[in-house]
């Protein structure tokens, strides 16, 4: 059984809104890092799960000013 971490989720959390990532999204992708798995391939990732990060993480580099993503 998966692990849930409240740290990690807390502070996946609080990195992702902090840079401006819509909350739904945010919430989506933390509570998928905070019941990784380090020794299964892709975390124990459903691919759903993959998907609401890859979501999370285009919002975040989108907002780094000096990204690629970020001046567009």
């Amino acid at each position: 059984m998966t692990k849930f971490d409240e740290n990690l989720y807390n502070s996946s959390l609080k990195a992702l809104t902090e840079a401006n990532v819509p909350i739904e999204i945010a919430v989506a992708a933390s509570k998928v890092v905070a019941k990784d798995e380090a020794g299964l391939p892709d975390f124990g990732r459903t691919a759903q799960d993959q998907e609401d990060v890859k979501k999370a993480m285009r919002h975040y580099w989108a907002g780094q000013p000096d990204t690629e993503e970020g001046q567009k």
